[in-house]
């Protein structure tokens, strides 16, 4: 009689609802890893080398935090998995190593890849690991599970951003945060029924309009590239989105789980063009990771009216230093502001928040100068 198989998976943000509805779906147990915290890091650093990537360290963390409190289940670990110049490609042996040597032997690791080029040997492979994953099901099980997941992906992340639109407008403040929440608790516990997220979205959408806020009020606007991981769970940026949300300002995350998931999976071909075509003369050639999307998105920023863009990399990465880097000219060729903050278990909130309100402040100087002097020089030509 085969094993039963609990599947955990890298936290990430708010992704995690539509995750477990995934597995759910497909007839597995799930366990989500807690946000990270102090006692999470603790475990990770203690047990990575010295070399790794902050992710790397948070999510062996978790994991370790997992089949410590349940020595009595069969664990899947999911992991994703990347190749070129990036230690990302090493998660999943490491991994194994690591928790083995740790004594643990209720668990394996699954990988998880986007479809690479050559194409010929990219779609195989993903299909292969896919199956790897998830076993074999019904067509339609599966198709279920990835609509039903993809719904409330979306369902999340349309939630998302309008919280990050009514925060800066609200009028009562952390009347949008409260909207938000209630909101996220019925698409997480939504039926697994596309109609009932659908209707559940809708109305959530239109309770969160009802809050009462601003129009017509014109924002500094910051966005945020660097590192998907980072970028992507708040736990482990300090939430930074939320931050300069409260702090008066229009902010833009670039990666998302459904543009990173087409750009990866779906439309790379075009997504690598288009890439290439923004970057010309900066970094027109792959070094891991997410550091041509850094640079792109900065650029297509700019050509968006922002006032400025922060850089959000883990301490360690290499993609995304190689990336901050070559911001710099990116910042003075196209006269847009960035900052460049780095996270590891040692960033201090306090030191944070400091450096992310002098650069708010500058920005909206900036923008209060600009237009200032257009206003003159509209008179003057009068």
């Amino acid at each position: 009689m085969p094993r039963k198989v609990t599947y955990v998976f890298p936290r990430m943000g708010y992704s995690y609802a539509a995750f477990e509805s995934f597995f759910q779906i497909l007839g597995y147990d799930v366990i989500t890893p807690e946000p990270s915290n102090s006692q999470t890091l603790k475990r990770g650093v203690s047990n990575s080398p010295e070399g790794m990537c902050f992710p790397f360290k948070i999510l062996l963390g978790q994991f370790l935090k997992v089949l410590e409190e349940n020595p009595d289940k069969y664990f899947k670990i999911v992991s994703l998995e990347s190749y070129g110049p990036c230690r990302f490609g090493y998660y999943s042996p490491l991994y194994a190593k690591i928790l083995k040597d740790r004594g643990f032997d209720n668990f394996e690791i699954v990988n998880v890849e986007g479809i690479y080029p050559p194409w010929y040997r990219g779609i195989p492979r993903f299909f292969k690991k896919l199956i790897k994953l998830i076993g074999w099901h019904t067509p339609w099980t599966g198709v279920k599970a990835f609509l039903i997941a993809g719904w409330k992906v979306y369902a999340i992340e349309q939630l998302e951003r309008k919280l990050y639109y009514l925060i800066p407008r609200e009028k009562i403040v952390g009347s949008a945060e409260k909207a938000f929440n209630r909101a996220f608790e019925r698409i997480h516990h939504a039926p697994n029924k596309v109609k009932a997220i659908k209707e559940v979205l809708n109305e959530e959408l239109k309770r969160m309009d009802s809050v009462k806020h601003v129009e017509n009020v014109e924002l500094p606007k910051v966005g945020l590239v660097g590192e998907a991981y980072m970028l992507m769970d708040y736990s482990n940026n300090l939430e930074i989105e939320k931050k300069l949300a409260y702090m008066g300002v229009d902010v833009d995350r670039s990666l998302w789980v459904t543009n990173w998931t087409l750009d990866r999976i779906i439309k790379t071909k075009e997504h690598l063009n288009h890439m290439l075509e923004v970057n010309k003369g900066y970094l027109d050639f792959f070094i891991g990771g997410d550091g041509q999307e850094s640079i792109m998105n900065t650029i297509l920023y700019k050509q968006k009216g922002f006032d400025g863009v922060i850089q959000v990399l883990p301490f360690g990465c290499l993609p995304e230093t190689v990336a901050k880097q070559i911001l710099s000219n990116v910042s003075e060729d196209y006269d847009i502001p960035v900052l460049s903050l780095s996270f590891d278990e040692q960033t201090g909130e306090a030191g944070f928040i400091t450096r992310i309100e002098a650069f708010v402040d500058m920005i909206k100087d900036r923008k209060a100068a600009k237009v200032g002097k257009k206003k003159s020089t509209t008179v003057a030509s009068q």
